[in-house]
């Protein structure tokens, strides 16, 4: 047990930007006093894409956690491509293990930090930066950030980095999608070591304190499980068993998977105590809440699509791996 334990309902860490940093990893912007600092792994990504298109952005969080180094927020990189043909032709000698392609993205999971690479037309590309730039498309001040690794300038219009905290601009009407928002929020928050800000705190307490009613229960269940995988490598575990004991998340995980927040943690430390590391806090989550207390149908929200998410389809697959492995001959007791 960590003792310094986080909640999802308390304010996160500072913001630490600076430390010991490679000379590579140093990219200074105008616009915003500080450095971005990426690891191997990032600066490969970097590199690769820069062997097909000259017009990269990185957006969102991923830029907001990169304000430190070893972040483990993962980068988030729109492309702007001119020949399809090219960046095709590189895929096939990417530096990267196991990744999903899906039409014009790339992802896949480094070290526990999911990369997500967007190719896009010249059009499509001027269309997502000029949406990013726009109060009403984002929920968070940091979703309209954008960096350019080449010219090392940071574009910032929602003002989040000098913020100084999680800015929260929007807020969902509806239950499922709001709970959505203020795990992302959180994960967002811990992964650049960002304190979230009070307005955001308020409205986060304000809609977890609520019970879930038996009809509302299965969106409001399914919201949390498709954001359970990034949350977790994100937040970290403290943080998913504080939100597991809300009213609004354990009245939901009750009514729709038939388990109790007791339960769920309490099967949760025992998986990671029979496994150890062996695999991510994500994995055994979604093991726990999917491999075998799934009480109802879940056509609907658990699907193909979730498979497009970098931090899910690492989880899900490993916890097919821990399912398969209860089922040996050492380990069926213990199922």
């Amino acid at each position: 047990m960590i003792s310094d334990r986080r909640s999802f309902l308390r304010v996160g860490s500072l913001l630490v930007c600076g430390g010991l940093l490679r000379p590579r990893s140093l990219f200074a912007f105008e616009k915003t006093p500080g450095v971005l600092s990426f690891d191997a792994t990032e600066l490969h990504l970097l590199d690769f894409v820069s062997t097909y298109s000259s017009v990269v952005r990185l957006t969102g969080a991923s830029v907001l956690g990169h304000l430190r180094p070893e972040s483990g927020s993962g980068i988030h990189a729109l492309v702007q491509v001119t020949d399809f043909m090219k960046a095709a032709d590189a895929l096939l000698r990417a530096p990267f293990k196991k990744f999903y392609a899906k039409e014009n993205s790339v992802s896949f999971v480094a070290q526990g930090s999911g990369h997500v690479i967007e190719n896009l037309s010249a059009g499509d590309f001027a269309r997502r930066l000029a949406q990013l730039s726009s109060k009403d498309n984002v929920f968070f001040a940091h979703d309209a950030l954008s960096y350019d690794p080449i010219a090392k300038q940071i574009d910032d219009p929602l003002a989040a980095v000098s913020a100084g905290e999680l800015k929260l601009v929007n807020r969902p009407a509806k239950t499922p999608e709001a709970l959505a928002v203020a795990m992302r929020g959180t994960g967002d928050a811990r992964a650049a070591a960002l304190p979230e800000g009070e307005d955001f705190v308020k409205w986060k307490a304000q809609l977890v304190k609520s019970t879930a009613t038996s009809k509302a229960a299965y969106p409001i269940a399914a919201a949390f499980v498709r954001g359970l995988p990034a949350f977790a490598a994100l937040a970290g575990t403290d943080d998913v068993k504080s939100a597991v004991a809300t009213p609004l998340i354990s009245s939901a995980i009750k009514g729709a998977l038939g388990l109790t927040a007791k339960q769920a943690i309490g099967e949760f430390d025992r998986v990671r105590e029979i496994f150890g590391q062996s695999y991510s806090d994500g994995a055994v989550w979604l093991y726990v809440v999917l491999g075998k207390q799934v009480k109802k149908d879940t056509r609907g929200w658990i699907d193909a699509a979730l498979l497009e998410d970098v931090h899910w389809r690492e989880a899900f697959d490993s916890a097919s791996k821990i399912e398969t492995a209860f089922q040996s001959p050492e380990l069926k007791p213990q199922a």
